[in-house]
């Protein structure tokens, strides 16, 4: 290799390692500030009770934001919602998949499939996952939300981290799961609270929609 070539070869290491390094810790300002002190707990006939998490959780986590909570309608049917907001600004924690924290757990996935929500302006595709312990069946259905959309698979939310960093826009996140019990009155349910429930939740998101 003469002169030239191996100077050039350095260069060339040289700005990869920069662009590396710059990539992995630069973080651009958040989108927007975020909290959850006026999301309802009360929506039609829906009502709702926060239910506190774990400390150890929460700092492994380590939201900006978040709400955990169990809504009961008239009927007496229940919905457990979690959602939670990254800033991207936060030099560690996000989001846990749950296709690793279920197991874990002592959750069973039996199956899982693409369950696409259909909103006011566009459809959300999420992900259901059918569940198993013991002698209680639920379902969950849940995604991501980013800067470059939305997404329920793990891979693609990845991808979207990567184009958030390379593109140097806001790395902010968003989780949102629902849980129900795996029958036909409270998937009806299910389907008629995340009708009510999904504007307030991305409007409480500094997300376009």
């Amino acid at each position: 290799m003469d002169k030239k070539s191996f100077y050039l070869s350095l260069i060339v290491i040289a700005l990869t390692l920069v662009m590396t390094l710059f990539i992995k810790f630069y973080r651009p300002a958040t989108a927007g500030d975020v909290n959850f002190d006026t999301f309802p707990l009360q929506i039609g006939d829906w009502q709702g009770t926060l239910e506190e998490l774990d400390p150890q959780v929460l700092e492994l986590l380590n939201p900006q934001a978040i709400i955990s909570a169990t809504y009961v309608n008239s009927e007496g049917v229940s919905i457990h919602l979690l959602f939670d907001f990254f800033s991207s600004e936060a030099t560690f924690g996000g989001p846990h998949s749950p296709r690793n924290c279920l197991p874990g757990a002592g959750w069973v996935i039996t199956e899982t499939i693409a369950n696409d929500i259909q909103t006011k302006n566009s459809v959300i595709p999420a992900g259901r996952f059918q569940l198993k312990l013991n002698n209680s069946k639920q379902v969950m259905d849940f995604w991501y939300i980013t800067h470059y959309g939305e997404t329920a698979n793990d891979y693609v939310f990845k991808l979207y981290e990567l184009l958030s960093a390379l593109t140097f826009k806001p790395r902010d996140i968003a989780f949102v799961r629902f849980v129900g019990q795996d029958d036909p009155k409270s998937l009806k349910a299910l389907e008629e609270f995340q009708t009510l429930i999904l504007e307030e939740i991305y409007g409480h998101l500094p997300f376009e929609k």
